[in-house]
């Protein structure tokens, strides 16, 4: 009997959905390119339970005839190709003919859609690829697409979704996206009633930035405009000193669509090359313009992944320009010289007492025999020396020298004064006598609104402002000397990149992230306030290292030294 079957067109239509369709911000993604491919100037996303529930895209675009709209749900039906020479030079965003078959494949679907010269417009309600009902309607030209209940005739699909507001994230950094490329369009987002985002047309990519962004990042943007007969580039990079430690704000556009280049993303870095430390990211906003017969979109049905006709010199121009606009005068940073050899025979700490500490060996170490093996209460022996670098102090105590990372100390010093207090039930709370106002990214905006509980429990009060901004009217009492803007970006960014964790360990991740506003390498102390750190460092359970692991105090003996000067 024969094992290999013809299967099934129904199965085959589900699987293929699971190509184009992966999760509820896949069904957006189809919607709004159609949307963008019609010509619309106004968007409205809506969703519910993070398109779980509901789906609905509204736009001006040109609308469908009632046959094209019963035609738009079969299999490879599309008006953007009809040859093998038109895919060569394909100009829009959507061309295979799969993303509305594919949607209405896994879920209830209904379209509503009219021409401006139709006199009335068409309904079409789909479920599971067949059509249950359609009728002539009233509606304003444009149409409007609703996708409910997805995935719910594939229940494995569902099972795999993440949780309500990863889904939503997702959802916001795709539109945001859309809406950077297309800066001319209005785009709103509503969720579950309430309206996200609302960006009006923008007359140019600066101020669409602006809007999502704020004002404040765009001072920190460098312009970019290149022209050539077969490449165009325009838009923003960041200033050498404003990095990120993830790379949420690269985005890179090839002919209005959002695509995830290896080759531009590595060039970008070579650009920025010394500009950039280790584990840092700019911030980049690239739209290029190429000749469609120079790539091929259609790589993958998710349209990402772009392929070019030659890389060798996309890469060598990307890099050139990104080099050649760092290095103008004003933005040229100060370069840190490293001093080679130094110190070269001094090795790190063997061990520390009290916890394993990850070190990183450059430019100074400490010698192997030194360990962490202090005393918890400041010795009246303890004298005072100075500060070095504006960051590390320097004490004496017998015949040893210690050196204590101010940051570090102090962190640790906050860390478990909160920790204490919220344990102990004494947290003191500090109003602020004015409220601090944060403007935010709707997808910040978003991350702020998941850890505000786990916020208050730590002596924050915020509050919602408006549709992209929050307010803080308190903070811990420990933290007052900080800034609030300066700890809730904090927190948000740690959350980003995942060192803010969704379960139990939140308010530890926030207590250590809220820590490091302490005070930072050169900020001066006057030696009162030196000494009281000491003291109060030493009065802690664990004074050797950080809340992050970093060490917080090491020594060098007498004898040590002695030996480092052929003196012994």
């Amino acid at each position: 009997m024969s094992k290999i079957k013809i299967l099934p067109s129904d199965l085959v239509s589900k699987i293929a959905a699971g190509e184009v369709i992966e999760r509820p911000a896949s069904v957006v993604k189809e919607l709004i390119e159609n949307s963008l491919d019609a010509g619309s100037k106004y968007i409205i996303a809506e969703i519910k339970k993070s398109g779980k529930e509901l789906i609905s895209i509204t736009d001006d675009g040109c609308g469908m005839l009632k046959d094209d709209a019963i035609l738009s749900i079969e299999r490879h039906s599309t008006s953007k190709i009809s040859n093998i020479t038109d895919l060569e030079t394909i100009q829009t965003l959507g061309f295979r003919g799969e993303a509305l078959p594919s949607i209405a494949s896994v879920s209830n679907l209904i379209i509503i859609t009219k021409t401006s010269n139709s006199s009335s417009g068409f309904f079409l309600e789909v479920a599971d690829s067949k059509i249950v009902s359609s009728k002539e309607t009233g509606c304003p030209a444009g149409t409007t697409i609703e996708v409910k209940n997805i995935f719910y005739n594939v229940p494995a699909r569902l099972k795999f979704l993440k949780s309500d507001n990863t889904e939503k994230n997702k959802i916001i950094s795709l539109i945001t996206e859309y809406a950077i490329v297309n800066f001319d369009v209005s785009f709103r987002l509503i969720s579950d009633n309430k309206e996200l985002f609302n960006y009006p047309p923008a007359n140019s990519l600066q101020i669409r930035l602006a809007q999502i962004f704020g004002n404040a990042f765009i001072e920190e943007l460098l312009d970019i405009n290149f022209k050539h007969e077969q490449i165009s580039i325009s838009g923003f990079i960041s200033k050498p000193d404003k990095t990120f430690l993830n790379r949420n704000r690269i985005f890179t556009f090839i002919n209005k669509r959002p695509v995830n280049s290896k080759i531009i993303i590595s060039a970008v870095l070579n650009g920025y090359d010394e500009f950039l430390r280790k584990k840092e990211n700019p911030a980049l906003f690239l739209m290029f313009d190429i000749k469609p017969e120079s790539i091929d979109v259609n790589v993958h049905p998710t349209k990402r992944e772009i392929k070019f006709k030659d890389e060798g010199p996309v890469y060598s121009t990307v890099r050139q320009i990104v080099r050649s606009r760092l290095t103008t005068k004003e933005v040229i940073p100060a370069i840190e010289t490293k001093n080679e050899n130094y110190a070269s025979t001094i090795k790190p700490p063997e061990n520390f007492s009290s916890a394993p500490v990850k070190y990183t060996t450059q430019e100074f170490s400490i010698p192997q025999s030194a360990t962490t093996n202090f005393k918890k209460s400041l010795s009246t022996q303890l004298k005072y020396i100075g500060r070095i670098f504006e960051l590390y102090i320097l004490a004496e105590e017998n015949d040893e020298l210690l050196i204590i990372d101010q940051h570090a100390a102090q962190e640790k010093v906050l860390y478990e004064k909160l920790k204490n207090d919220i344990s102990n039930k004494t947290l003191e709370i500090q109003n602020l006598l004015l409220p601090v106002n944060i403007e935010l990214s709707p997808k910040e905006f978003s991350i702020l609104q998941e850890l505000k509980s786990s916020l208050e429990k730590l002596g924050f009060e915020i509050e919602e402002f408006g549709i992209s901004s929050f307010i803080v009217k308190s903070i811990p009492a420990v933290i007052n000397n900080a800034s609030p803007l300066s700890i809730i970006t904090e927190i948000i960014k740690q959350k980003k990149v995942g060192k803010i964790s969704d379960a139990s360990g939140i308010l530890d991740d926030i207590m250590k992230t809220a820590c490091k506003t302490a005070v930072k390498s050169g900020d001066k102390l006057s030696e009162i306030e030196i000494r009281i750190l000491l003291d109060d460092l030493f009065k802690c359970s664990n004074p050797y290292t950080c809340p992050h692991g970093r060490p917080t105090i090491t020594k060098i003996t007498k004898d040590e030294l002695d030996k480092r000067f052929l003196r012994k």
